[in-house]
């Protein structure tokens, strides 16, 4: 017997084609439809935050991003995914002091004073940051010498892997408005200053440790007086209406040496600022790591033990002021807990995921339903 297809049948089961054409291109712009570099981007944002505030609560400044550290890490990341390992060396054989300097970021001594830390795991950037300050790797993200950081992140399904980077270059001190927030809703800033702490002394033609900085709402510094260095300073922003402001530092050491850093903020109208991020509770250490820098396996050359710096005599050029005498230094709107209690973490739903499993259930439930009606 032969099943003859009636006019309207030919109908209905063209329309159910369509309809199961369109789940299954729903389901894969749901699965597919967010850039993985978006994604890469996001993940690397979070951890490299949670990092920055895990540091401030230990009192230790941010980490300033660099985007050479990150681009060898990132490359160790999606080496890592392809193999499923966790492994410093790389599938070519590649250390990541390799990596660091094939990817142009030239580091005190001779490139080796970098360090790498590596995570892989089912959950989150809080999961990783929490492993890592119950681990020695945590010694390596508080040592007090590296000033900047990469974070390089790659996924196989659900395993994730963080591979983060750390280093420090000569006369590269970053600066940090607000302990780095990119919105401000107030004109006077709190500025957070690094130092020289990996080659106290610098070289020949490198800045040592500053004794003295001098801030600028421009690049110009001509005219303006010299302070002595401090962990925070006050500063008025160049003006008070809404837009992007920068600040710049000029550091200088006892040798006269000197370097210039700067960062920027956006100013918004009152009320505006977003609120700060929740602060992430972490289960406090045993004894504190703030004594000394550890003795890493990581790292390949010992730097010079610190010594004190010869004072220069501060002279200003003139007296004009640098900033608002009666602005409290204190970054009020980054409040830190007073004792750090065990992480609480809630678990997100991948909505996109969960939408695009069932797009493309109903697109297999449709599809043998026209299967049964043309049979």
């Amino acid at each position: 017997m032969i099943a003859v297809m009636k006019p309207g049948d030919r109908i209905v089961t063209r329309r159910i084609g369509v309809l199961l054409a369109l789940l299954v291109v729903a389901g894969l712009v749901l699965s597919y439809g967010v850039d993985p570099l978006d994604a890469q981007e996001a993940h690397s944002a979070q951890l490299l935050a949670l990092i920055n505030q895990a540091r401030l609560n230990q009192g230790l400044p941010p980490l300033g991003h660099s985007t050479l550290l990150s681009q060898a890490a990132q490359r160790h990341a999606n080496d890592l995914v392809r193999r499923g390992t966790l492994t410093h060396d790389g599938s070519d054989g590649s250390t990541f002091q390799q990596r660091i300097r094939e990817a142009r970021y030239q580091a005190w001594n001779d490139g080796l004073l970098v360090s790498e830390v590596l995570w892989t795991g089912l959950g989150s950037a809080e999961d990783a940051l929490v492993w890592f300050y119950t681990s020695p790797e945590w010694s390596v993200l508080t040592d007090p010498r590296y000033r900047e950081i990469g974070i390089g992140y790659a996924d196989d399904a659900s395993l994730r892997y963080f591979v983060v980077t750390l280093g420090s270059r000569p006369a590269v001190l970053p600066v940090f408005l607000n302990d780095g927030a990119e919105v401000t809703d107030l004109p006077q800033v709190a500025v957070r200053l690094t130092n020289e702490d990996a080659v106290p002394l610098g070289d020949a033609s490198w800045i040592g440790r500053a004794i003295e900085v001098r801030l600028s709402n421009t690049p110009d510094f001509e005219g303006l007086s010299w302070q002595a260095w401090e962990e925070l300073l006050p500063w008025q922003l160049a003006g008070d209406q809404p837009g992007d402001y920068a600040v710049y530092v000029q550091f200088r050491d006892g040798a006269g040496r000197t370097t210039i850093a700067e960062d920027t903020v956006r100013l918004v109208a009152p009320g505006e600022a977003p609120s700060p991020p929740p602060m992430l509770n972490l289960p406090p250490l045993p004894t504190p790591l703030l004594e000394g820098p550890p003795d890493s396996p990581q790292e390949a050359d010992a730097t010079p033990t610190p010594q004190p710096m010869p004072q220069a005599d501060a002279t200003p050029t003139t007296e004009e002021s640098s900033g608002d005498e009666s602005v409290s230094p204190v970054p009020i709107w980054t409040p830190l807990p007073d004792e750090l209690e065990e992480v609480v973490e809630e678990k997100s739903v991948d909505w996109p995921l969960l939408l695009a499993f069932l797009f493309q259930a109903l697109a297999v439930i449709l599809g043998a339903l026209a299967f049964l009606r043309r049979s």
